[in-house]
């Protein structure tokens, strides 16, 4: 054929996902995939400012049809998780009212905040999703904060067992630790949502 474009045709449907639970329809993947992260973070001790230099994420996402986008959704995720485990807070007054609904005040990470992130795959074929693959969208966020719980951690020898992993937080758990003589520093808050 010469003239006009090569049009090609296909659809997939997913087998039944969810169950009866309320939010059960959300569930749009047959096939998620699976992830383990690892992090080196740097915490200055008078501030408790955590810096993360290196991530390392190894993820089982199925057939990669496109190995470059692959990476840029995990290293988009791992932005959007670092920026929920360490300063995004919405802060409230007694009334209710949100204090902090700028940008000015409402802390987000920025390109300079990024660490190098190593993205490595694990081969594999799922056969409940199409041409084998799996989901790489949010699942990618999921293995962030606990990664970076465990980095403060395995740095510093304090827990900070609430989000954002804050500064302050990580200050006080400091503080908390020089004042038991080295013991465990813990900071416990709210549950997480």
């Amino acid at each position: 054929m010469t003239k006009g474009p090569l049009i090609g045709k296909g659809s997939y449907t997913p087998p039944k996902l969810g169950g009866t639970f309320k939010g059960a329809a959300v569930g749009t993947s047959p096939a998620y995939s699976f992830a383990a992260q690892v992090s080196e973070v740097e915490i200055d001790e008078e501030t408790g400012e955590v810096k993360v230099l290196d991530v390392w994420d190894v993820h089982d996402c199925g057939t990669v049809i496109n190995p470059s986008l692959l990476h840029a959704q995990v290293h988009g995720a791992l932005f959007m998780g670092m920026g929920e485990s360490i300063w995004e807070e919405v802060k409230f007054d007694d009334k209710g009212r949100i204090l902090n609904a700028n940008l000015s005040e409402y802390r987000l990470p920025t390109a300079l905040d990024m660490p190098r992130v190593h993205s490595q795959l694990v081969e594999s074929y799922e056969p409940a999703g199409p041409w084998g693959v799996k989901e790489v969208g949010e699942g990618a966020t999921l293995p962030t904060m606990g990664c970076f719980r465990n980095a403060i951690f395995d740095a510093m020898g304090v827990s900070v067992d609430s989000l954002p992993l804050g500064y302050e937080k990580v200050w006080r758990a400091l503080k908390e630790k020089r004042e038991r003589g080295n013991g465990l520093g813990v900071i416990d808050g709210p549950p997480v949502a």
